[in-house]
């Protein structure tokens, strides 16, 4: 059984989303420079990977929370190819792609489905609340957060509501272009 495992960039003040889902702020742009975050935050200023296409690779079943899948689906590009995904929601999708599933239940469930499907290879949980639960659960393995340069103040935080500190442990951490950090955490 793989790992369960998340990706995100965030702020530097913790949120993964600005007011009203706004995700312009990871798409900022440096003076004579490819947009800092590309598709979904796999490509530098200078064309230095952040790891996503790498990530992606390992996983055999997305699990994703609803508000963060109908935001997804609002891009010109799918950048999760056609890796199986289950949407955490009670919710009927429509119009949704070929392998999106809806799935309800607690987060234990959810992520016990999500690894049925994967098999041997990772679980990718997405969405803020989804991760959240996942790591207050303690069915999180993994967590790589980049951070980006920004100071948002608002919008969706990825930690607002942890009943309790917990412990995380840093494996690797690498700078990627206009000062962006990657941090690579064990989450148990």
């Amino acid at each position: 059984m793989g790992r369960v495992r998340a990706y995100l960039a965030m702020s530097l003040d913790g949120f993964v989303a600005g007011e009203r889902d706004d995700l312009s702020w990871l798409e900022r742009r440096t003076a004579g420079a490819a947009p800092v975050a590309v598709g979904p935050w796999s490509e530098g200023p200078d064309g230095d990977p952040l790891g996503f296409d790498d990530f992606l690779a390992g996983v055999g079943c997305i699990l994703m929370g609803r508000r963060t899948f109908d935001i997804v689906t609002s891009f010109a590009d799918w950048p999760y190819g056609d890796t199986p995904m289950l949407v955490a929601t009670h919710r009927p999708l429509t119009g949704s792609r070929a392998g999106v599933s809806a799935a309800a239940g607690g987060i234990e469930a959810l992520v016990a489905s999500a690894q049925a499907t994967a098999g041997d290879a990772d679980v990718y949980v997405d969405g803020a609340a989804t991760v959240r639960s996942a790591l207050v659960a303690g069915v999180l393995d993994h967590l790589v957060a980049t951070m980006v340069p920004t100071v948002l103040g608002r919008g969706t935080s990825l930690f607002a509501g942890l009943s309790e500190r917990r412990e995380l442990t840093v494996e690797k951490v690498a700078r990627f272009g206009e000062g962006f950090i990657q941090v690579h955490l064990a989450a148990r």
